[in-house]
């Protein structure tokens, strides 16, 4: 005796048999993108921030010359001190940055979410690393402690104008 075919059974269009074409996989990785954007947004106003906080060091250095070289300037060691430490204390912010995105980029490349097991599940939480946030925190707090720290320094202790 021999069974009856069925005819095959239609496919609902929104199931798929492949794990990474899921509508959930794409609201992941969206939103590991808008992540990745935001580090790169900060990084972008780090770099906005140093290059204009070099723009107005430079001013006064150049308006206060008195001599030939810069070293006879007014502000001569205070304003090329400074720029370096706000150069350092920016480039930290932005290294801060750089390692989130490599990390939200490394969880992108997991490959897809599709929920079977441990191995496909999808956690918004990225490795627990506490330097991050502080080096972050470093370019927001440092920079107007440095600042702060040459006005005092410039308060108690003037360049004699000669």
């Amino acid at each position: 005796m021999t069974r009856p075919v069925s005819p095959p059974a239609e496919k609902d269009p929104s199931v798929t048999s492949d794990p990474a074409q899921d509508p959930s996989n794409d609201d992941i990785y969206r939103y590991i993108r808008s992540e990745i954007q935001f580090e790169l947004s900060l990084i972008n106003a780090r770099v906005n921030w140093l290059i204009a906080s070099q723009a107005f060091l430079f001013t006064p250095l150049i308006v206060g010359l008195s001599g030939d070289s810069l070293a006879d300037a007014l502000f001569y060691p205070v304003i090329p001190l400074l720029g370096i430490a706000l150069c350092a204390l920016v480039t930290i912010a932005i290294l801060a940055a750089v390692w989130r995105s490599r990390q939200w980029r490394a969880k992108a490349r997991q490959g897809s979410y599709s929920g079977l097991g441990a191995q496909g599940e999808f956690s918004i939480v990225v490795p627990n690393t506490p330097q991050i946030p502080r080096m972050g925190l470093i370019g927001s707090l440092g920079v107007p402690v440095v600042l702060a720290a040459t006005w005092v320094y410039l308060l108690l202790w003037p360049p004699a104008i000669s």
